[in-house]
Parts: C-alpha cells; structure tokens; sequence
C-alpha cells in the first residue's frame, strides 16, 4: 500500500490530509492542489470516499474549529454530516455529495487555522484511545450512533445564530465519528453524552419558544 493509499486511522491522520502545508496523505489517488485552498469534495477524496467514519470527521471537525462562526458554515456542515450519515446508515459503499455541497471551498488560511486548533486536542483523543466495548460501534449498534447523528444534525441549520453551540455538538458528532473509525465504545459514550445534552439545550429552546 502507497503513501497515497493510505487511509487515515486516527485524528491527526484526518487532520494531515486537510493541512496545506502538509504532504497529500490521502486515500485517493488524485491529487489535490492545497494551495488554494479545498473544496468539500477534495477533503472527502483525501480521507476516502469509502471511509465513513472519517469522512464525518472532516465536516465535524471544522465546526469544532474558530471556522464555524462563519455566516452559513452550520447550515452547510449539518447538511454534508447528514448527507454522509444518511449514505452510512443504509449501507452504501462510495460516498456521493450533491454538487452544491461538494464544491464549498475553504481557502489555504482557513484551513491552517482549523488544522493549528485542534492539534492538541486530536493528538490528546488518539493517545487515549484504544480498542473498548467493540460491540457499541460494530453494526448493528453502529446504526444507532448514525440516527443521533443525524438527528444532532438536522438542528443545526435552525440554530445558525448559534455557532457556540453548534461546535459543542459538533464535538459529539466527531467523537462518535471518531469512536466508529477506532472501535473505541468509550470515546463513542462520550460522543452520546454530548449530543443527548445538545438535544436536551434544543429542546428547552423549543420549550421556551412555544
């Protein structure tokens, strides 16, 4: 297996692939120019358009990044998340991106900024994490950590005033996209810890509201 061929096993390797000034480490064989920047779609060659798990981290972990205060970034990540966890959910074994979504582009400065954030904290999560409670992220328990997702996700777009919370969820999102890449059942309760306390701070506002 080639340095090109090699999918990502761990935050930081997702990471890698995302960083401008880094080598291409990506799983697909194309080669993707990151001095303008990347579009969606170049991100999800890099990591491997059949790695699921992955490829939910890229979006997740740009909204956990200072980027998600960017007008519409929400709206976007929450619809590419959903888009991909949808596609896990049933099963399907290439993933595909609408164009509209697919060619959203994140310039060379972005992207460092995003990648300098989480440094730490993605080397912190992969020294910590190990094989745990396998069964929690093996199918068919996968599917139930795909639903939260999706349900996690389909909020954000109605709460696009609201960045700070949608990076906290979107932190639960990466933690369980995280958990399903490395069989971690510990990481993946965490991810669930966070996202029902999403769910709970959204129900309470539509309390609130009605």
């Amino acid at each position: 297996m080639t340095l090109h061929q090699t999918v990502p096993r761990s935050l930081t390797d997702v990471l890698n692939t995302l960083d401008p000034d880094n080598a291409f480490t990506g799983a697909e064989t194309r080669h993707h120019d990151a001095r303008d920047g990347l579009t969606i779609q170049d991100m999800l060659d890099r990591v491997g358009a059949r790695s699921f798990g992955a490829a939910l981290l890229v979006p997740a972990l740009i909204l956990v990044s200072p980027l998600s205060i960017i007008p519409l970034m929400p709206t976007i990540g929450g619809l590419v998340i959903l888009t991909i966890s949808i596609q896990a959910f049933f099963g399907r074994n290439q993933l595909w991106l609408p164009r509209f979504l697919a060619s959203r582009r994140l310039t060379a400065p972005q992207l460092k900024r995003a990648v300098a954030y989480l440094r730490k904290p993605a080397g912190w999560l992969d020294s910590k994490s190990r094989h745990r409670l396998r069964f929690l992220s093996a199918p068919p328990m996968d599917r139930i950590a795909l639903m939260a997702v999706m349900v996690v996700a389909a909020t954000w777009p109605f709460l696009e005033l609201l960045p700070m919370f949608t990076s906290v969820s979107a932190g639960g999102v990466a933690l369980i996209a995280f958990a399903l890449m490395v069989r971690d059942g510990y990481v993946l309760i965490a991810g669930y810890t966070v996202l029902g306390l999403s769910l709970a701070v959204v129900a309470a506002l539509i309390t609130g509201i009605f």
